[in-house]
């Protein structure tokens, strides 16, 4: 009788846990596409590898398999255990499994959630620990990273006045980095794919796409802004 009871208390678990996950499917943010991979794997190699170590970027590119390459979905379980094989091999065994001890995988994961790169999102389960998978323009240190190194390399020197800053995609991404991917209007947090560009002065006004007129803007503050100028947007806010 105790087994069947035992038996009945596992099952409904398990149910209760299919229950979860689907319903935190429902409410995942799919904020990425197939036309935007090739961008963002430059920047993982870019902006994310040289910050971490060997191990570390092996399991980043693991998860970064099986959550946003496979279906845009930035979440994804991972079990330790299962983290132990099939993703690199160790350098210190020479067994025939060769698995990366338990508490290496750990102690990766730890990693890249100190440098932002790996986000828990909940409690663990049979199926493992949920996190969510950041890329490199949502991570800190990958835009210190990037600054810094965009900021050694020599620019032609060009007055800022004949410089198209909305049009062009590298300039529209210096006054993203400018900003520091948050929106100027209400510092929500936003990434490459989710950032606008909104004119402080609007071009029916007069505004020109230099650098000093264009901030980053989320899509709802740019949209209710509209044509309005800036201080008038904000008396309405």
């Amino acid at each position: 009788m105790l087994k069947d009871q035992l038996r009945q208390i596992r099952e409904l678990l398990e149910q209760i846990e299919a229950v979860s996950d689907s319903v935190a499917d429902e409410d995942i943010d799919r904020d990425f596409s197939a036309l935007e991979l090739p961008t963002i794997i430059q920047e993982i190699v870019d902006d994310l590898q040289p910050l971490i170590t060997p191990y570390d970027a092996a399991f980043y590119w693991y998860a970064f398999r099986h959550s946003i390459a496979r279906d845009g979905n930035p979440h994804v379980r991972l079990s330790t255990r299962k983290l132990q094989s099939g993703i690199v091999k160790s350098s210190y065994s020479w067994a025939a499994e060769n698995k990366i001890a338990q508490s290496k995988v750990a102690e990766c994961l730890r990693a890249l959630v100190t440098v932002g790169a790996l986000r828990k999102e909940g409690e663990p389960n049979r199926q493992g620990t949920p996190y969510r998978v950041l890329i490199p323009d949502e991570i800190e240190a990958c835009r210190k990273f990037r600054a810094e190194r965009t900021s050694a390399e020599p620019e032609p020197v060009i007055a800022d006045a004949d410089i198209d800053y909305y049009n062009v995609h590298e300039n529209r991404v210096k006054v993203f980095e400018r900003d520091e991917y948050k929106c100027r209007y209400c510092e929500k947090q936003l990434t490459r794919f989710t950032a606008t560009l909104d004119h402080v002065r609007p071009v029916s006004d007069g505004g020109d796409n230099s650098l000093d007129n264009l901030v980053t803007a989320c899509l709802d503050c740019n949209s209710r802004k509209h044509h309005r100028l800036l201080s008038d947007f904000l008396v309405e806010s």
